[in-house]
């Protein structure tokens, strides 16, 4: 992680906090994480105060580089002239070119950006300076409705402002240790699973359905969850939720910034990942079990979603194999 002058403390705390713990006891594997700043001594945003940095000039590739947020983007905008910033970004574009996958959290994106890292791709930063992101850098694709984007070949992320910061952090836990880890880190923050990276900046962050839905959506949402199996079309989660289709549809996309056949194919994902996580039924019988038609289309969705296929999911990240009589469950 780097560390200047003015950097957001909530986001070096965030990203301390999801995968600097040590959570070995709960399976959840170990990463080291190192500070580097241009001095040994940081001052950050609000008299909090790092120490014991590593100088930014020894840092060289390494797996992953986060880039917290400022408090006051204009004045690091202001300060790209100064050797000591120069300096930083050089060392982010150099890790970058030796293989780092770079994250940047909130208004890091413009540190990032300025590298020349998210030219021609996807990023966001907080809701507020979108606008001026995409006006200081218009090669870059500004998402100004997403909570995090991954640029996954181009080994980039970005994320919104404040808590939008721990969903990146805890998707980066789900892709490098799995969707079991990662619910393990959120379980211990006392956090619901991470929000998916396409939805609205604007819902309160954090939120929990009961806050954010009405009670006739959070039933339907319970009931689809119970039985995924089920071949649910628009016409029926409609009249589960006792609403019209057009209604339906305009509901989930402001509660979730998403369609309701966008929601159920993510859950599906979801528990689809969890099963060859934590079982050894077949992928067949997973695609059947969390209701895609076939393996095939579980495939499709699966390799879409998450650039990777159920079979390579389940050797990377298969906990314990659960075998019932002799048989798969």
């Amino acid at each position: 992680m780097l560390a200047l002058p003015g950097m957001r403390a909530f986001d070096v705390a965030a990203v301390m906090e999801v995968l600097a713990d040590d959570r070995t006891d709960r399976g959840v594997p170990t990463n080291e994480v190192v500070i580097y700043g241009p001095d040994s001594v940081i001052e950050l945003d609000h008299g909090f105060t790092l120490r014991n940095c590593l100088l930014i000039e020894t840092l060289a590739c390494v797996d992953l580089l986060v880039v917290p947020g400022f408090q006051d983007p204009e004045s690091f905008i202001d300060s790209l002239s100064d050797a000591e910033v120069r300096q930083t970004v050089e060392v982010v574009r150099s890790a970058h070119a030796q293989g780092s996958v770079v994250a940047s959290l909130c208004t890091g994106a413009f540190l990032v950006a300025e590298a020349g890292l998210f030219d021609g791709l996807a990023a966001t930063t907080h809701w507020r300076y979108c606008e001026l992101l995409q006006r200081l850098h218009p090669r870059v694709r500004v998402e100004t409705n997403a909570l995090y984007t991954d640029e996954e070949e181009h080994r980039v992320w970005s994320s919104a402002g404040v808590t939008a910061g721990i969903d990146l952090c805890l998707a980066i836990v789900a892709r490098e240790h799995g969707v079991a880890a990662s619910s393990t880190v959120a379980r211990s923050m006392v956090l619901p699973a991470t929000r998916s990276g396409g939805q609205a900046q604007y819902v309160p962050p954090r939120y929990r359905e009961s806050e954010l839905t009405t009670a006739s959506l959070l039933r339907l949402s319970t009931l689809v969850r119970a039985n995924l199996a089920h071949a649910w079309t628009l016409e029926e989660l409609a009249a589960r939720a006792g609403t019209s289709k057009r209604t339906l549809q305009r509901e989930f996309g402001s509660a979730l910034g998403r369609s309701p056949g966008q929601w159920l194919v993510q859950e599906r994902l979801t528990a689809a990942r969890e099963l060859l996580e934590y079982t050894s039924v077949s992928i067949e019988q997973v695609a059947h079990r969390v209701g895609f038609s076939s393996s095939d289309l579980l495939r499709k969705h699966f390799t879409r979603d998450l650039g990777t296929s159920p079979g390579h999911y389940r050797r990377s990240f298969m906990v314990t194999p659960e075998i019932e009589s002799g048989s798969a469950r």
